[in-house]
């Protein structure tokens, strides 16, 4: 990528006045979203799910948008799973002697849905007991033809998944999964994480949190953000943008600390992303679908180089010229030559590669007054 530098460097387009923090994707625990990064795996590629199960299924599309988290399905799915395991029954019903539900007036799945607060316009529910991790009871859902026909229907669009343990119960842990859509709702969603172990997939513990996740169209930028919870489960909606509109996604790390985030490229392949503290990075760009569809980190282009700074400052100085401008981490900048062609023998970097810090270049002797200056600028 080559960036010409003559007074500005790109800048993050500027974002709306009155930002608006989505916040009904709640919080699930890092069980609850190992399943949901499973299906949503598997979403992507039902192929390669297949080849990974050992299975052959075709009764699920080859590949639909990933399921948002959705706060009200969550509650509905936790107070099911909890319904089940104190009364010790295993039932889509509603459970008499619900803590949470009237099983008259609320005895369906989504009844329940709606008494939390979710308006669906389709929904559905899967259970599970008695299996031991989030794996065990996706892969006992995916070997059962309802279950799985739920889990990979691509009208759904939203998730929320319970999961609650009860030792004197016959099964003792037990799982519900709610899905729904919402009318015209769409997401820009997925779950961020570090794959510390290696093994390729999202394991409880590996979730990164407090990581901005913004979209901006050309030079607007999307009012309604996300932020990544303690376990990396994020939502953007994307009903307000035009259908084949490119969108670029924008990450921010809020926290104090350093951050390496494991982003996914296919069903099977990734790329490391890092952000340094409070750190401003384009991940890439995706094309916004036609009709009403969601989209996940698989489906972006990561861009191979991005600078997020603020403007190039250039001060010339007697006999000099001084240009300076905030760096991005794991960035490599390259002095060229200038456009007369003469070699920039006088033109002093420093430091050799980005380091999240502000970066400088003199030319200690200018022919003429005004100059053309060029960086190659190379990254992940």
């Amino acid at each position: 990528m080559v960036l010409l530098l003559v007074g500005l460097l790109t800048a993050i387009p500027g974002w709306a006045v009155a930002d608006i923090l989505y916040t009904n994707a709640g919080t699930p625990t890092g069980l609850e979203e190992e399943i949901r990064w499973r299906v949503n795996r598997g979403r992507f590629d039902t192929v390669s799910e297949n080849q990974t199960r050992g299975t052959s299924y075709t009764d699920v599309p080859a590949t639909a948008g990933p399921l948002a988290p959705n706060q009200a399905l969550t509650l509905a799915a936790r107070h099911q799973s909890e319904d089940m395991a104190k009364n010790n029954v295993f039932q889509h019903a509603t459970v008499t002697g619900s803590a949470y539900y009237n099983p008259v007036t609320q005895p369906q799945p989504w009844d329940r849905m709606t008494a939390e607060g979710y308006s669906w316009s389709n929904a559905g529910e899967n259970i599970a007991a008695g299996y031991s991790d989030a794996e065990s009871a996706y892969v006992g859902w995916w070997n059962s033809t309802g279950h799985r026909e739920n889990m990979y229907n691509a009208a759904f669009r939203e998730i929320g998944n319970g999961y609650y343990y009860w030792a004197a119960s016959t099964y003792g842990r037990y799982y519900t999964m709610d899905l729904g859509s919402s009318g015209k709702n769409a997401f820009f969603t997925d779950t961020l994480f570090r794959d510390a172990n290696a093994n390729g997939v999202y394991d409880s513990g590996e979730g990164i949190g407090a990581v901005v996740v913004r979209l901006t169209v050309g030079s607007l930028g999307q009012s309604t953000y996300g932020i990544s919870s303690e376990v990396g489960s994020f939502a953007v909606p994307l009903q307000s943008i035009t259908s084949g509109a490119v969108v670029s996604v924008v990450l921010s790390n809020t926290a104090a600390t350093n951050v390496t985030l494991t982003l996914p490229r296919d069903y099977s392949t990734f790329t490391s992303f890092s952000l340094a503290s409070h750190q401003e990075r384009v991940f890439g760009t995706f094309v916004e679908p036609s009709g009403t569809a969601n989209v996940g980190l698989r489906n972006v282009t990561p861009q191979s180089a991005s600078i997020m700074s603020s403007q190039l400052t250039v001060v010339k100085a007697s006999q000099s010229f001084m240009l300076s401008w905030s760096s991005q981490t794991g960035l490599q900048y390259l002095p060229q030559w200038s456009h007369d062609a003469e070699n920039w023998s006088n033109l002093i970097q420093t430091p050799e590669a980005g380091t999240g810090g502000t970066m400088s270049l003199l030319d200690g002797a200018p022919t003429a007054d005004r100059r053309f200056y060029r960086l190659v600028i190379t990254g992940p």
